[in-house]
């Protein structure tokens, strides 16, 4: 686990981080976004989100933020 800055826009959030090298996609604990007050956005259609054993993981891929930097 790292701690790393979390850039939206002008602001900066320090966060933890957990880099997952097995991951193809980066995601974002809901309850950090609603801590950080980032708004979120829904899909038309969810998009099906698997966990390592092929599994979709439920309730996952609804939501996404615009884009942000994680800094180092």
């Amino acid at each position: 686990m790292l701690t790393m800055v979390l850039k939206q826009g002008q602001k900066d959030h320090w966060v933890g981080v957990l880099l997952d090298t097995g991951c193809s996609i980066p995601l974002i604990n809901q309850k950090t976004v609603e801590k950080l007050g980032i708004p979120l956005r829904q899909h038309d259609m969810a998009i099906p989100i698997e966990n390592f054993m092929g599994q979709t993981v439920e309730g996952a891929g609804q939501y996404y933020t615009e884009p942000m930097l994680l800094q180092h």
